[in-house]
């Protein structure tokens, strides 16, 4: 079908016109290709309820399939799957054309890829809404898969951990949520922890029938009455897994333009034991740049305090430990590509073939008398 319309992005979507769907894939924080083209399939209603049908199953078609939902719900409606068009490496994408007829709200684009030839299929589900033609469109990041190395992983639990561990677990007390469709809320902030509990309150009653992405938005799992309200409890992290991650790169880059620049790593899996301590301190200081200036901003200020000379004292604390940083890494990359390599002595023996010894005295020792 022949397009009449300029493509809507991710997020938005308007009946009768194109929706294009991206995704991103990095490993390690470094773009990287899946090994086998990605396929899409389109639900709606909730994501942990969606049909249980694997993409590649060549009994799926790209024609509407219904099935009911296991909480006795609204009905599934699945589109594809559709396969997915590489445009550069790590970046994908589908284009869906919207028909006129479907039902507004919320829709759900399931995308099933493999990254490592070795690994299982794995699978990663995004949201995006279809409006009216007339609706304001208000866009949004396209979202990424990221898939973590051991040593990134080990990295990026140093970084939270020790370094900058207050603003990568701040809590949120009784939040209350904003109702954005039938059945989903928006929270004010993103990267949700997982491994801190995480609450929400139907009016003052605590509920399980919820599902949240840990990304700033839930799914209730009945539609939302109009005297709802909800409140929810949570933890969150001011740098993402994936921001992190690229800061860590970024430590890995300025570690192999250190002078002599012939040494130089292209990924973390790579990376020199003895440099880790570099690549980690460099991160935190980029955490703390970012923060620093994203107090420029009143809600990112608000985080940390509500009062100015709360958010002022914050930023000079944010300073000061930069400071402290930043020594250190001066100290750290001074030297770091000085260290001699270990000494080793190695000995090649030498023989000599029989009678060779002999003949050798006779020479020596010959006097011509």
């Amino acid at each position: 079908m022949p397009l009449t319309q300029p493509f809507q992005s991710r997020e938005t979507a308007m009946r009768g016109d194109f929706v294009r769907l991206f995704c991103t894939f990095t490993k390690d924080g470094i773009l990287r290709d899946p090994t086998a083209q990605p396929q899409v399939r389109i639900v709606t209603n909730d994501y942990l309820q969606e049909s249980t049908s694997s993409s590649s199953d060549s009994s799926i078609t790209d024609a509407k399939s219904s099935s009911t939902s296991s909480s006795g719900d609204d009905p599934i409606t699945g589109h594809g799957p559709f396969y997915a068009v590489r445009m550069y490496t790590g970046l994908w994408y589908i284009d869906w054309f919207v028909p006129t007829d479907v039902e507004l709200g919320d829709y759900f684009d399931i995308w099933y890829f493999q990254i490592d030839p070795q690994g299982a299929m794995e699978k990663k589900t995004f949201t995006f809404e279809v409006h009216n033609g007339d609706a304001y469109l208000n866009f949004d990041t396209s979202p990424i898969v990221t898939t973590t190395g051991k040593v990134a992983i080990t990295l990026v639990n140093a970084l939270k951990s020790n370094l900058v561990a207050e603003i990568c677990d701040i809590p949120v007390y009784w939040e209350q949520g904003i109702k954005v469709g039938k059945h989903k809320l928006n929270f004010a902030y993103k990267n949700w922890r997982k491994d801190q509990p995480t609450l929400l309150r139907i009016n003052n009653k605590i509920s399980d029938k919820w599902t949240p992405d840990f990304n700033g938005t839930a799914m209730v799992h009945r539609a939302i009455d109009p005297e709802d309200t909800f409140y929810a409890h949570y933890h969150f992290s001011y740098f993402s897994d994936e921001e992190l991650i690229s800061m860590l790169n970024e430590g890995m880059w300025m570690m192999n333009a250190t002078p002599p620049a012939t040494q130089a790593y292209a990924n973390l899996a790579s990376l020199p034991f003895n440099w880790r301590a570099g690549v980690v301190l460099y991160a935190a200081m980029q955490a703390l740049r970012r923060i620093i200036f994203g107090f420029t901003f009143q809600e990112k200020a608000i985080i940390f305090g509500e009062k100015p000379e709360d958010a002022q004292r914050f930023i000079d604390n944010c300073k000061t430990l930069y400071s402290d940083y930043n020594t250190t890494w001066v100290e750290i990359r001074k030297d770091i590509k000085k260290a001699l390599p270990a000494i080793s002595i190695q000995v090649t023996p030498e023989y000599t073939m029989p009678g060779g010894r002999s003949r050798w005295f006779r020479y020596m020792y010959h006097s011509g008398a």
